[in-house]
């Protein structure tokens, strides 16, 4: 009888253990599970449907691109849906929830006098990290080696480098560019042509012209456009465009390959790019710093700077000529603080070429998409492209009498007021950044809701109060420093139409009636603000400046029935397509 009683007990003792495991392994998944759902921050607003889902607003998002939108376009729409000027979104599982701000005031704030004290930059820097480790955008604000990396560059913006040595560079390549559209504008006999790719190398011209020189024979602009005379001289009279295709029918050009370092600098900005959506970005680049592909295309660029390097030491040493471009300016430096200390100059530094090479990528997307923008206002806005160029011709009289195009030096000594204000608008309500990303440092108030630490922040530097109506804000839940540093006549541009193209509003009467031009007419963070904002600001505003005088000047564009507002997002929000029609102008 006990051994029965013992044979039982043996026979169901599992059931009770396995009962047991079944139990944990539900309670551990059931944790698991409810930890990947959204948590909401108390008292901010949000989408309450997604803070059900696993998900979050991710499925929303991405019905929203596939309509043709932008995330960025959806965070900058979160305000007015929940009417708050501070919003939380969710952004995938097991991810904290993030904070949207939109609000001029707010913005700034955070950005000039909060940086580095409440905020970090966090996952923004090991996305640089992974590519540029020594350049400053991958350094905190509080890191000490931010500041000596920001010095190594600090005389590159001044005024008088920008003019005598970087104003003429991009003057000559936006030449090239004007000599490519000139021909293909006769080839296109008034059919509409995608400027996009021309704009892209352009832009691409422009930053390397300026960062560390262009090889002798030129860069992607001008093989372009002697790959195109090839193929004339080779057909003759043949003609480009199909006599069959209707006026509205976009024509497509022969052309040159991408130039291997314009290819490599793609490859780095779309890693760059995907790094800023990962959730971990030192892990993203651990791995995709092993394809060949990306190895070859760092190893590109970084040769091509060496080249430039070793090419530039024997005029800079014995002083048979003076610097050109900003890695010139880098290397007399060096050349000269190794002299000074009894050392050999070390040139090689990646302190000194991580700078130059961000140079590139800091500056390639950011004014390609502005001058996209441009032109795409240029053509919805005829009126205003009239009136820019007859600002053009008041400002530069000689020129057009002259039947010339205006010179470098007459560009930069004598601004046309109009043509600033037509910059200066596009950038407001086509900011090519339309937010960026900061992180708590540490538990932190923001209009009047507590953040925990570690909190991805979206900060707009778009959208209400810039180039959309403001949500209100109560005085009383603003930060000190905002309060402190308030200016009320800058707040926002509800008074006057934020979202309505005027160049106008940035114009004021000056000596005799005559308009002048007034950055600070309003807000604007097309540049971002604080110790972060835009290094290369200066230089963005005289790539834009020389390139619309000389396209206006020299061409008439007109809309095309295929012309969209449809945007891609890469490193910065650009039109998708560039389709558009030109005929040259008339010096009658």
């Amino acid at each position: 009888m006990r051994s029965y009683q013992v044979m039982h007990l043996t026979n169901l003792s599992p059931i009770p253990a396995a009962a047991t495991v079944a139990v944990f392994l539900i309670a551990v998944s059931y944790l698991i599970i409810r930890r990947a759902y959204p948590r909401p921050l108390a008292g901010i607003p949000y989408n309450h449907a997604s803070a059900r889902r696993v998900l979050g607003d991710i499925p929303e998002i991405a019905e929203y691109t596939r309509k043709g939108g932008s995330f960025r376009t959806w965070f900058l729409a979160q305000a007015h849906r929940h009417n708050s000027a501070i919003t939380q979104v969710f952004l995938g599982p097991f991810f904290k929830a993030a904070i949207i701000v939109s609000d001029y005031r707010e913005v700034n704030d955070i950005l000039s006098h909060r940086d580095a004290v409440d905020f970090k930059r966090g996952i923004k820097v090991d996305a640089f990290q992974g590519i540029l480790p020594h350049a400053f955008p991958a350094m905190e604000t509080f890191s000490p080696d931010f500041r000596s990396s920001r010095n190594l560059a600090r005389d590159l913006m001044t005024p008088s480098v920008l003019h005598a040595v970087n104003a003429p560079r991009i003057y000559d390549v936006a030449c090239h560019l004007l000599e490519l559209w000139r021909m293909k504008s006769r080839l296109a006999v008034g059919h509409p042509f995608d400027v996009a790719n021309d704009v892209s190398e352009f832009s691409f011209d422009a930053i390397v012209s300026a960062a560390m020189g262009l090889e002798p024979q030129g860069g992607d602009t001008k093989h372009q456009y002697e790959q195109l005379a090839k193929h004339i001289r080779k057909n003759g009279s043949t003609p480009i465009v199909d006599v069959k295709l209707d006026a509205e029918s976009p024509v497509s050009f022969p052309g040159a390959p991408r130039s291997v370092k314009l290819a490599a600098l793609h490859i780095d900005e779309d890693s760059l790019r995907k790094s800023f959506v990962m959730p971990w970005p030192k892990v993203y680049h651990l791995l995709n710093n092993l394809r060949p592909s990306v190895r070859d295309a760092r190893r590109t660029i970084r040769d091509y700077i060496a080249s430039q390097i070793v090419r530039a030491i024997p005029g800079l040493s014995d002083g048979s000529r003076d610097p050109q471009c900003a890695l010139d300016f880098v290397i007399h430096r060096e050349l000269r603080a190794a002299a000074a200390e009894g050392r050999a100059p070390e040139l090689a530094d990646p302190r000194i070429l991580d700078p130059i090479y961000g140079y590139l990528i800091a500056g390639h997307d950011t004014s390609a998409g502005s001058v996209l923008w441009l032109i795409r206002r240029l053509v919805t806005h005829p009126a205003e492209q009239d009136r820019v160029r007859e600002g053009l011709k008041t400002t530069y009289p000689e020129a057009w009498r002259e039947r010339r195009l205006p010179t470098v030096t007459e560009l930069t000594k004598v601004h046309s007021p109009h043509l600033d204000a037509f910059i200066e608008e596009t950038l407001r309500c086509d900011t090519p950044v339309a937010n960026i990303m900061v992180m708590t440092r540490h538990n932190t108030i923001v209009l009047g809701h507590r953040v925990p630490g570690d909190t991805r922040v979206f900060l707009n530097l778009t959208g209400p109060s810039l180039d959309q109506p403001s949500v209100p804000v109560a005085e009383a839940v603003r930060n000190p420093t905002s309060k402190a540093h308030n200016a009320s006549d800058r707040e926002n541009w509800d008074s006057a139409a934020p979202e309505e193209f005027r160049p106008e509003r940035w114009l004021r009467d000056g000596p005799g009636s005559t308009p002048v031009f007034d950055p600070a007419a309003g807000p604007g963070l097309a540049f971002s603000a604080g110790n972060r904002g835009c290094w290369g600001k200066r230089l963005g505003y005289l790539e834009l400046r020389i390139a619309l005088a000389l396209l206006v000047w020299s061409f008439e564009f007109e809309i095309s029935k295929l012309s969209s507002w449809e945007t891609v997002d890469s490193l910065v929000s650009a039109p998708k397509h560039c389709i558009i029609k030109m005929k040259e102008t008339s010096y009658e």
